[in-house]
């Protein structure tokens, strides 16, 4: 059955902070699409939110069906999950905008995220947050993360990011692991995994996803759309539910005095590259455009552009994200995956090696804002 908006479903809606002007027009986007993602795209459906963008790298897999009944169509296993997802909730939802990006949150150029007014991390590991805390970060939008946690999944949590001067994902990392997660090192899955047994009884992932989720929506909207005083801190919400109690706390997370992601500094800007312009080009004539030496071009997260693999030794130009190597590659002559980064890139100026390749060739994500560093006059 198709669901529409009109004021005859949604009269009650009217009485709360999700009125049809204050939900009709809003755009977010949910970052990861398997049970807590899912879930998050059915309630925000239900309240007829105006837009949101769908992102996801993973196909579906036999485990995901009993997860969701929106990757459960025909012919879902081996597809794109956000495809699977979009065209479900578009026949259950026609009032909202569905949108897809079939990558992760790291290659999801900015330019599809800066008209969200939040974004809802519902990914299984650490680094994934990483990445979309920095996106958060950069266009200066507020996050609501989750998660599941617990032998069983009986445990949950939500996390309300409000970005500018309040505490970010990073603040609440100790350095140890912070350094391990910015340097991209693999990041230890935090659910979606297969649970070992409990003695307690359990309510099962898809239970737990419906709670957690039904927090983050309500929570996370309610944050946005009720500006108060209490909305600038970030603020993590616990729900517990094993045999034979369950337990709930709230709590502020302060924000970190080292963290790096707060320290203001007004040489960086923003800016989009032609795809098919070389980089250095790009460069010139922007420091021209703003009467400065060209700017360098700061890459969100370090290319490998040279590689070599340990098991035949063959070298080669990956053109990869440190991550998407050291997660997802292979070697391309002997299909190993034990593979080594030779060199990596992380910022790219005028003379460089690189300069003259174009953001294309580099693989960098279309449809981006840039990170620039202009040298400030003294």
């Amino acid at each position: 059955m198709n669901f529409s908006y009109d004021s005859a479903t949604h009269d009650r809606l009217e009485q709360t902070a999700y009125t049809r002007s204050a939900v009709r027009n809003l755009c977010v986007a949910i970052i990861g699409g398997g049970a807590l993602g899912s879930e998050v795209a059915r309630l925000l459906g239900l309240l007829g939110l105006g837009s949101v963008l769908l992102i996801d790298h993973d196909v579906v897999e036999a485990t995901n069906l009993t997860h969701s009944p929106y990757l459960r169509s025909a012919n879902a296993i081996g597809r794109s999950k956000v495809e699977v997802l979009a065209e479900a909730l578009s026949q259950h939802f026609p009032d909202t905008r569905w949108s897809k990006l079939s990558c992760e949150i790291a290659d999801a150029g900015f330019e599809h995220l800066r008209n969200c007014a939040l974004l809802f991390s519902c990914t299984d590991n650490a680094l994934a947050r990483v990445e979309t805390c920095y996106a958060a970060h950069r266009l200066g939008l507020p996050m609501m993360d989750s998660g599941l946690k617990g032998r069983a999944f009986w445990s949950g949590r939500v996390t309300w990011f409000p970005g500018g001067p309040a505490a970010c994902y990073l603040c609440q990392l100790g350095e140890a692991r912070r350094a391990e997660l910015l340097s991209l090192s693999l990041a230890a899955s935090l659910s979606c995994s297969a649970p070992l047994p409990d003695e307690h009884g359990l309510p099962s992932t898809p239970t737990m996803a419906s709670v957690v989720a039904g927090l983050q929506v309500d929570l996370g909207l309610r944050m946005l759309l009720n500006t108060t005083a209490d909305t600038a801190e970030a603020r993590v919400w616990e729900i517990s539910l094993p045999l034979p109690e369950t337990t709930w706390r709230s709590f502020t997370i302060p924000r970190s005095s080292d963290c790096p992601w707060h320290s203001h500094d007004s040489s960086l800007r923003f800016a989009s590259l032609p795809t098919d312009t070389a980089i250095d080009e790009s460069l010139a004539q922007l420091g021209k455009s703003a009467e400065t030496a060209p700017p360098v071009l700061e890459l969100d997260w370090p290319i490998c552009v040279q590689a070599r693999c340990s098991t035949c030794r063959h070298l080669w130009r990956p053109m990869l994200r440190l991550a998407t190597l050291r997660r997802r590659a292979n070697c391309p002559a002997c299909g190993g995956s034990r593979l080594h980064s030779v060199e990596t890139i992380s910022t790219v100026a005028t003379g460089d090696p690189f300069a003259h390749f174009t953001p294309a060739e580099l693989c960098l994500s279309p449809c981006h804002l840039f990170t620039l560093r202009y040298t400030l006059s003294p």
